[in-house]
């Protein structure tokens, strides 16, 4: 058979997008993930921070990014307890305020300790919302939609930080780089907040139970 043809191949694309929009829970969980990331996403502003705060030591840029790994390791190892929380849309979108919350206080942190520790809750907040985002656009697609959605996780999955990034270091020439990341945490927080409010669906959300095994 001759392969689709442009025409068929954008309706698939413009598909999964489609399917999101219509689905409340679908809609919600992919912009709080776009809210947390594009708004708060700190990697670029790493560098800015150890200059003015710690002196520009190139051993406390490498703790910076080794503290949100392993904040994201310890709540990796705790994967299937979230993955089997009944209400994955209300731990969702708690995860990512929380991520927004953990970085305003590394945009605040004095000491070095709790710099640290602000990045390591961020990053265990960050796998957590990732977790249960990821469980539950699977339970909430549709099976013949579930690789055009999928697409649309994986686009928002890269794109989302990078323009975070771009959006963090454009904020902080203007502004500095502490500022950038207390006032994109907060804002990511609220807007998350906002999301919440606005979507009952997926506040409300609970996992549905697994179908029985057959009796042999």
């Amino acid at each position: 058979a001759a392969p689709p043809g442009p025409a068929p191949r954008r309706r698939a694309a413009a598909g999964g997008w489609s399917i999101v929009w219509r689905k409340p829970t679908l809609r919600g969980a992919f912009a709080t993930d776009v809210a947390a990331t594009v708004l708060a996403m700190p990697i670029s502003l790493f560098p800015l921070v150890n200059e003015i705060r710690f002196d520009g030591d190139p051993r406390t840029l490498g703790l910076f990014l080794s503290a949100v790994a392993v904040g994201g390791i310890g709540a990796g190892l705790l994967s299937g307890a979230v993955t089997r929380a009944t209400r994955s849309g209300a731990l969702q979108l708690a995860a990512a305020a929380t991520w927004g919350v953990a970085l305003a206080g590394f945009g605040l942190a004095g000491p070095l300790w709790l710099a640290l520790a602000c990045l390591a809750v961020a990053g265990a907040a960050d796998t957590v919302s990732v977790v249960t985002r990821g469980a539950l656009v699977q339970l909430e697609t549709p099976d013949e939609f579930r690789g055009r959605v999928s697409s649309v996780e994986h686009v928002v999955g890269v794109a989302g930080p990078e323009v975070g990034n771009f959006r963090g270091g454009v904020l902080a020439s203007l502004t500095s780089a502490p500022v950038a990341l207390v006032a994109g945490g907060l804002v990511a927080s609220a807007v998350v907040g906002l999301v919440a409010w606005g979507n009952a669906p997926l506040r409300r959300y609970r996992t549905p139970a697994p179908d029985p095994l057959p009796v042999p």
